[in-house]
């Protein structure tokens, strides 16, 4: 018996090609019978094909931007191979996902960062990182006090962040499940989907610089040894913390000159005018960071003058568009 009201019983994902992951992962599975596999799988490969939301970008920026107004210090981190972050959290299927509530991308939660922050600060850097000294409470705080650093949410950097069917099979279910039979080699495999990710994220904290500073470091080291969410041990949940940039008074004097000259452009005069900031941007020489506040700038002016559409197809803006992912 399907799961569905009758008015969604043959809706496709083809027709709802703009819904929300995180929606139609708990609310569109086909059958809820407890040895439907067919529909937990074919459940799993609607959502994983699920494309990022327009809106997204834009979100994202403003995330960004509220960020570093805040002080947060960013830092991009790049998923090696999978990860499954939130797979034990309650779902209809055996197995859950972090999906971002209003947008459906994964995510990485704060506290997930956090946790394993903690986990690797007891587990490898001596005694004075350990539960009762001031360094980890500092940090971490305790039950009686916050620590004095803000983990973020990670976002997946836009374009980057994407979901992809996977499978978990238990050799010997009843053996886990009732624990009073034996392991045998006549049981059966039982496959069990569930979702993994890939993609770049924005990881963020904010705190005292000379702690933000050490907590990256931490990071650093935590992502390639520990991972963070499920199935680490079987190489799951690795991540590279890419260095933080190196900006010169020189490269920010020279991208905020230009980014003033784009944003001063009148809107009538976008379309004769773009292009040649577009040149300008591509041939200046300065650190990455800088290079990609320009970019954005003149994304932003094309999209002010409303001239997004006519934009989209050609090939410096695709350029640009393709200078934000990396």
């Amino acid at each position: 018996m399907s799961s569905r009201r009758n008015c969604l019983v043959n809706l496709s994902l083809k027709e709802a090609s703009t819904t929300n992951a995180g929606l139609w992962l708990d609310k569109f599975i086909r059958n809820q019978a407890e040895d439907d596999k067919k529909s937990r799988r074919l459940l799993v490969d609607d959502v994983a094909g699920i494309k990022e939301p327009d809106e997204y970008s834009l979100w994202f920026k403003r995330w960004e931007g509220t960020l570093l107004n805040y002080g947060a210090q960013c830092r991009v981190a790049e998923v090696l191979g999978r990860m499954a972050v939130g797979l034990g959290e309650e779902s209809v299927l055996e197995t859950s996902v972090a999906l971002h509530h209003t947008y459906g991308v994964p995510y990485i939660p704060g506290s997930a960062i956090k946790g394993m922050a903690a986990s690797f600060a007891r587990q490898y850097l001596g005694d004075d990182w350990q539960v009762d000294n001031p360094a980890y409470k500092t940090v971490f705080g305790d039950t009686d006090n916050a620590g004095y650093i803000i983990f973020f949410d990670a976002l997946p950097l836009p374009g980057t962040g994407h979901s992809y069917p996977d499978v978990i099979t238990v050799h010997h279910k009843d053996y886990y499940k009732k624990g009073n039979l034996p392991p045998a080699d006549w049981d059966s495999p039982n496959p069990v989907p569930f979702l993994s990710a890939t993609g770049k994220y924005l990881v963020a904290v904010a705190g005292p610089a000379a702690w933000t500073n050490a907590v990256f470091e931490i990071l650093q080291y935590a992502f390639l040894e520990l991972g963070v969410g499920a199935k680490t041990s079987s190489g799951y949940g690795r991540l590279k913390l890419k260095p933080a940039p190196i900006v010169t008074d020189k490269d920010q004097e020279k991208a905020d000159q230009l980014i003033g000259q784009i944003k001063a452009l009148k809107n009538p005069e976008v379309a004769g005018r773009i292009h040649a900031f577009y040149e300008q941007w591509k041939s200046i020489e300065i650190n990455a960071e800088q290079k990609r506040r320009i970019a954005e700038a003149i994304i932003a002016k094309v999209k002010e003058a409303g001239r997004e559409k006519q934009s989209r197809e050609k090939s410096w803006y695709k350029d640009l568009l393709a200078s934000l992912v990396d």
